[in-house]
């Protein structure tokens, strides 16, 4: 076995956990991203009094509204609060007597239209609030005419996916935002891990879209529990009224004053920060580990990135039919059980293992290419 035993942290010591290398990108089940050391900070300092949240809040969104040219913005508990609050406003309004009775329907809009190649365990989460999602198309394309049929009386909202790995082969954003416009129909977006690049940020307002959800707890290096809400300021303030503090749908989306001031932060050292350079930093990283595993026969190697799977740098270990080793969950499995733990994806679909910079330290590439070989050699 590799010797290679990460520093102990006493903290999860005494709780009785081991920490790990993350090497998975940013993934919500080990722990998003790392704050920066200016985030922290702020959260201590916003700690040490106490403001309204709801106006804090605002004040927060004006910023985000600000850096995304939507017309307002909210902190969300997260993006998949941001879905939940996103449909909630679109279903109610300001309509207080509507805000109150969700997920009761009785007499609301709750139709929301989807396609179908959309679906998957986020969009899930429009339910919460009591309304039906309403599939088109197949799970590969769709059309807008099967949107159009899909819209009626009944309907409160479009919901439009933008992530990795999802199918494209139907109409583009600003191609439902104008069919759904035409019968008087909001566009909800789900781009919660749609960064970088940076420009991401306003591009969907751009294209028209009425709300746009994002993760704040992913590469802008926010609390992982916060997320950004942006849009029209009408359905913005019908979000802020179904959230907490009022006794609403969301008021179990709770957003601490010190995770709005950490997200303000951490979006202001985002829109700052040099993208193309520390992308490039996350190529350089990746490089002992493409070098310790390329030589190994079986196996395709390489470092990638690209606008449908990788949105930074990956090491992409391909196991190609020639490959005679571990399978690609044997090898994931092996190296979070092993010392130091740690954590890589493994795409069954393509059958590779992927592994990315964006969460590893100083010292970290090494032992993770020390190991993942070890591994991909028992």
């Amino acid at each position: 076995m590799t010797e290679s035993r990460l520093p102990i942290n006493p903290i999860y010591e005494e709780i009785g956990i081991r920490p790990m290398i993350h090497a998975g990108g940013t993934n919500t089940d080990h722990g998003g991203s790392r704050m920066r050391p200016e985030v922290i900070e702020a959260m201590v300092q916003a700690s040490q009094s106490y403001v309204p949240v709801a106006e804090l809040s605002r004040k927060v969104g004006d910023f985000m509204a600000e850096i995304t040219g939507a017309e307002a913005g909210m902190v969300t508990a997260g993006a998949g609060s941001g879905i939940v609050l996103s449909a909630a406003a679109c279903m109610t309004g300001l309509d207080r007597s509507k805000i109150l009775q969700l997920p009761d329907t009785h007499g609301v809009k709750d139709e929301i239209v989807i396609a179908k190649a959309h679906r998957g365990g986020y969009s899930h989460m429009y339910t919460f609030t009591g309304a039906s999602l309403i599939e088109v198309g197949d799970a590969q394309a769709w059309s807008t005419d099967e949107i159009d049929a899909a819209i009626n009386d009944n309907t409160a909202a479009v919901a439009f996916l933008l992530a990795p790995r999802i199918s494209r082969r139907g109409p583009t954003l600003s191609e439902t935002v104008e069919v759904a416009h035409a019968r008087g129909v909001p566009v909800i977006v789900d781009a919660a891990a749609m960064l970088p690049p940076r420009s991401n940020l306003s591009r969907y307002i751009a294209d028209g879209a009425d709300l746009v959800t994002y993760s704040g707890g992913k590469e802008i290096r926010g609390p992982q529990a916060t997320g950004l809400l942006v849009g029209r300021k009408d359905l913005v303030d019908a979000a802020l009224a179904n959230h907490s503090p009022n006794h609403a749908i969301g008021r179990p989306h709770k957003v601490s004053r010190e995770d709005m001031v950490g997200l303000w932060m951490a979006l202001k050292l985002y829109v700052e920060h040099d993208e193309e350079a520390a992308i490039t930093g996350f190529r350089v990283a990746l490089g002992p580990i493409a070098e310790a595993v390329e030589d190994i026969p079986g196996l395709e190697v390489s470092i990638r990135q690209d606008d449908f799977r990788f949105f930074l740098p990956n090491v992409v270990v391909k196991l190609t039919p020639e490959w005679g080793g571990p399978s690609g969950s044997v090898v994931r499995a092996a190296l979070m059980e092993g010392d130091p733990r740690i954590g890589i994806r493994f795409d069954p679909d393509h059958n590779e293992l992927e592994i990315n910079a964006f969460n590893m330290q100083a010292g970290e590439p090494e032992i993770v290419a020390a190991r993942l070989r070890e591994e991909l050699l028992r």
